[in-house]
């Protein structure tokens, strides 16, 4: 009997490190890599259509809302808290971007600099709340939800805004709607998002406090960091991204409604969750995040080419978050 436990230990050792070299260390960016290869090659194999230039480019515009939205709520993750109302934030700030363009007359950039403002005072709000009034995340952002889901139904009582209401103009947002080198400038923005962040991240004092909070606050405190600042600092890096998500998404449908951003809060959430960030914090990347909301436009995307009802997404982005959770035990599949 000892010498099979012994074996069967070994086997299951011999498993978790080919897992481990597989997959990488937890909040490796190879995971949600490695999900982005599968989801890219069933969808392939789901569709012939899948594949092609003007897919990918669509694909890519469609999903750059919700790589956004994903990067700022990586930073509120990789600090231990979570926020849920980064959908309604997003159509607080298109709509907000929209009702200042079209019934005000303001220029496009400067509606879209306003979202952006209000954004980073929602963010703040919610970060001193959180810090010094010591409310759960969880509570204060189902309260900033619901919050600025009224706000953005405030705006044109409960209505859409689109260009042919008020000025006629574009929702060009200072060109963020035009296209480059043939390319969708929504793209380049989500690209430099998640390439400043990361950047940041990895190569700044500023990206290793953040680590450090989420890994041990009480250690970051001991060396003298401002836990409470950099909290608060996630939520508005959140709202303002949240914001640029809305003003995105606004000039992209050339009209924006109240529920825009509906189910995109738990959509980011999964997204930096297949990311390789834990709820508990401390490690990951941005970049790991922005491949797990892919995953899901992956998801969406061959969902609508193969035809089926979009509630199929669900099922689907649900089994695969049930994988992400098995691959955060950290490669010990048997133990």
């Amino acid at each position: 009997m000892t010498a099979t436990a012994t074996v069967s230990r070994e086997q299951g050792l011999s498993w978790g490190r080919i897992g481990r070299t597989l997959a990488g260390n937890p909040g490796s960016v190879r995971r949600p890599l490695a999900f982005l290869v599968v989801a890219a090659i069933a969808s392939t194999v789901a569709s012939s259509s899948f594949f092609t230039a003007a897919n990918i480019k669509a694909l890519l515009t469609s999903s750059s809302f919700l790589v956004v939205l994903a990067v700022g709520e990586a930073f509120v993750v990789l600090m231990g808290m979570i926020d849920l109302g980064v959908e309604s934030m997003l159509s607080c700030g298109g709509m907000l971007a929209a009702w200042l363009v079209v019934f005000h007359g303001f220029a496009g950039w400067a509606g879209f600099l306003c979202a952006i403002l209000f954004g980073i005072v929602v963010g703040t709000l919610v970060g001193w709340l959180v810090t010094r009034m010591r409310v759960p995340s969880f509570v204060v952002t189902l309260g900033t939800y619901w919050g600025m889901l009224g706000v953005a139904l405030l705006f044109n009582g409960g209505n859409y805004i689109s260009p042919s209401q008020g000025s006629h103009v574009l929702f060009t947002f200072g060109g963020i709607a035009n296209t480059s080198f043939g390319i969708s400038n929504l793209i380049f923005i989500m690209v430099g998002v998640v390439f400043v962040a990361q950047l940041v991240l990895s190569y700044t004092p500023l990206g290793l406090w953040v680590r450090a909070v989420g890994s041990n606050e009480q250690a970051g405190k001991a060396v003298g960091l401002s836990t409470r600042n950099m909290k608060v600092m996630a939520f508005m890096i959140s709202g303002a991204l949240a914001a640029l998500g809305g003003v995105m998404i606004a000039a992209w449908q050339v009209s924006i409604y109240p529920t825009s951003g509906s189910g995109m809060s738990l959509q980011a959430i999964a997204g930096v969750i297949l990311g390789g960030i834990p709820f508990t914090g401390g490690r990951g990347t941005v970049v790991g995040a922005a491949i797990g909301a892919l995953v899901i436009g992956v998801i969406n995307d061959v969902i609508v080419l193969v035809g089926l009802s979009s509630n199929y997404e669900y099922i689907f982005v649900a089994a695969v978050l049930v994988l992400a959770g098995l691959q955060a035990r950290g490669g010990e599949f048997v133990k």
